[in-house]
């Protein structure tokens, strides 16, 4: 009896480890698909910390049809703007200090 029950607390811990690591690929490949560059190093006006809603945002609104838009800060003060199809992700810039 004893084996049996070693047997299958195995098997569930693989299974569960499988469904973990399954579900973290699909948030990934998701984030991939939501998120589009919207052009480049579009520099710091884009992303400027005072402006609600961000410029970023507004042009991935206006010009792209997405639901939002973040910036994603990298090193030396360059500055990504990400469109946002999949929800409203229109930051001020100030919380999405993400490098690239």
């Amino acid at each position: 009896m004893g084996m049996a029950t070693k047997s299958v607390s195995t098997l569930a811990i693989f299974f569960i480890l499988f469904l973990v690591i399954f579900e973290v690929t699909e948030t990934k490949a998701e984030d991939r698909k939501c998120l589009k560059e919207y052009g480049g190093n579009v520099g710091f006006s884009y992303c400027a910390p005072r402006i609600f809603p961000t410029l970023c945002a507004r042009n991935c609104i206006k010009n792209k049809g997405a639901k939002g838009g973040i910036c994603r800060w990298g090193d030396a003060g360059a500055v990504k703007c990400l469109c946002d199809f999949c929800g409203d992700n229109s930051g001020s810039g100030l919380n999405d200090r993400n490098t690239f």
